[in-house]
Order: structure tokens, then sequence, then C-alpha cells
């Protein structure tokens, strides 16, 4: 995939410079930090595990403090079949020692099977779709990310979800949440957005 094309803007990755890429390893913690669940680096992959209702979740160590490109390559882990979620612009709430502000997004999950982008804590902004089927245990790969509060989420270079937020999250880290499921990740990358204003029209059809 070289170019995104979102409502009103497009994004030639090629522009996009690389801040942060990483191929799992035995060092994984110098660059990540776990906040929730079990989790292990194995044959090349980040291994996150979390049986339980609730999010295991992994924190990059850096945070960036601009609009981000985020990708990498994952799946679930048979037998589990739930929720391929991460976050970014995330924040971790001490108070509570649980996520705070961040970006949810994810595939096969909601309960429902559902794909899409949320705000965290809990505000009902949200941008849901049933129309994508995540087949568990296939490996897919993730774009994702935000460019001046407009948030999207591509998979396998296909647009899932665009969700624009009037009063957005401003920087935070990148990061990783199995929900009641298992993950293997890797290919994780994140670049600095730069888009170009994408005007956009429609030629009459009829007279």
């Amino acid at each position: 995939m070289k170019e995104l094309h979102l409502l009103g803007k497009l994004v030639k990755l090629d522009n996009c410079p690389v801040v942060f890429s990483y191929q799992p390893d035995a060092n994984w913690k110098d660059h990540f930090d776990v906040k929730l669940g079990t989790w292990y680096e194995e044959n090349g992959y980040l291994i996150g595990r979390e049986p339980g209702n609730f999010g295991g979740i992994l924190f990059s160590k850096k945070s960036f403090d601009h609009d981000i490109i985020f990708s990498f390559t994952a799946k679930t882990v048979l037998p589990a079949t739930r929720d391929v979620n991460g976050v970014f612009c995330a924040h971790w709430d001490e108070e509570i020692d649980y996520l705070g502000n961040a970006y949810v997004f994810g595939l096969n999950g909601w309960y429902e099977g559902k794909s899409g982008i949320e705000r965290s804590p809990e505000t009902g902004l949200r941008s849901l779709t049933g129309a994508y089927h995540y087949t568990p245990g296939k490996e897919v790969h993730i774009t994702t990310g935000i460019i001046e509060g407009h948030s999207f989420l591509y998979v396998d270079g296909e647009l899932v979800s665009e969700l624009i937020d009037p009063h957005f999250i401003s920087g935070g880290h990148v990061g990783f949440s199995p929900y009641s499921t298992m993950l293997a990740i890797k290919d994780i990358e994140v670049r600095r957005a730069v888009y170009e204003p994408f005007e956009q029209s429609y030629k009459p059809e009829f007279e």
C-alpha cells in the first residue's frame, strides 16, 4: 500500500518518515512496557494473552507527540478468535491502573464480531461496522493512526473505518490490547503522518 485515501486527505506513505520500526526479538522489553496481560516473544512474534473479560495492554515506551501512521501484522492464535485490538494516542491512568485517554481500534470485537475505532474512556464516540469479517488465525496487515483528529483503520489495504473527533487526543503511546483473546504481532512501524488536502467532488452523472 502506497497511499491512504481519506475523507479530504491524501497520504503518500513514502512522504511519511519512519520514526519507529521493530521486528520482535529477545530484547522486546527495551521497546515496550507490559501494562496488563501476559506477554512474551516467540519465533519473531510478540505474543499477548489475556483470557479475562478485559484488555491485556502493551504500550510502546516511546511516546509520539505528532500525528502518526501505525502499522503492523497480526493474527489471533487459535483457538482464540476475538479482538485483534490496539491503541494509539494512548495514556495510562495511574489512579485506576488501566487505560486512560486513548483510541482503541480492533477487528472481531465489541462482543458481536464488529470492527472499528472508539475513544477511551467510554464516551460513546465510536465508528463500528459489521461489514468487515476477520478470519480467526489469519495474518492481516493493519494500518491505523490519526491526522488532526481524523483517525482511520485499514486492513490489507482496504479502508474499514474512519472517525473524526472534534476534540481529539494529542500525542501518546501506541500499543496492543488482546481483549479476552491471544494475539501474535510483528512488522511494527510508526511513521510521522504527512498529508495533502484531497479535493473531492462529484461530476454530473446525468443532465
